[in-house]
């Protein structure tokens, strides 16, 4: 499931991963910079079109998308629970209740200094971390959903493009700085950054076992 930007959600068939199936794709109204999928339903951030809630029960034909605007542009999105939490851009963060996918809810913001970006979210436990762009790395009190809490900020020498969260360590794509990691065991007192130079400008980041794989 790929964010396509102006093609809106491509959808692969990987089954055969060394001969992928050709693209099925549902346009949006916007421009599609994330997407996230839980279950039977695709939830793409389109950036001037806020977030868009695709059936794609059916992979080879995506059901027709239900749009919730937002006030910024939406550029990403992790959904936990009954929730859609979407880097916003410079509304920062956005909190939809999907629990109606046919109806969501009005988006709930917190903004923050910086600019919410496109690998910028990603939420464990009660807390939401974001990549704030020049701010750093956000993280934001979710308990609570309807109300989050009011930022508390860990800046970087960079520019935070993405975050990825493991055990007590988010990981931070930070642009020309490349990776830089954060302990972040007291969220509400996070870590001074560790980091670890690229040759390139760090874009997203994952972490799996022992390692980081870092789009550069």
């Amino acid at each position: 499931y790929l964010a396509d930007r102006g093609s809106g959600l491509a959808i692969i068939d990987v089954s055969n991963p060394a001969n992928p199936g050709a693209p099925v794709y549902k346009d949006t109204s916007g421009q599609a910079h994330g997407v996230t999928v839980v279950g039977n339903y695709a939830y793409v951030a389109d950036k001037t079109s806020g977030l868009a809630i695709i059936d794609v029960s059916n992979p080879a034909s995506p059901g027709t998308p239900v749009y919730k605007d937002t006030s910024g542009g939406a550029e990403g999105v992790t959904v936990v629970g009954n929730y859609a939490y979407v880097a916003d851009g410079e509304s920062g963060l956005a909190i939809i209740d999907i629990s109606d996918k046919a109806n969501p809810g009005t988006p709930v913001y917190m903004d923050t200094s910086g600019s919410a970006q496109g690998q910028g979210v990603t939420v464990v436990g009660n807390y939401a971390y974001v990549a704030d762009a020049a701010s750093g790395l956000a993280i934001i009190d979710v308990s609570n959903p309807a109300s989050p809490g009011t930022p508390v900020y860990m800046n970087t020498s960079g520019y935070s493009r993405g975050v990825t969260v493991v055990g007590n360590y988010a990981y931070v794509a930070d642009n020309t700085s490349g990776l830089a990691i954060i302990d972040v065991s007291d969220p509400t007192n996070p870590g001074a950054p560790v980091y670890e130079n690229t040759t390139g400008p760090t874009q997203g980041v994952n972490v799996v076992g022992n390692y980081a794989y870092v789009a550069d």
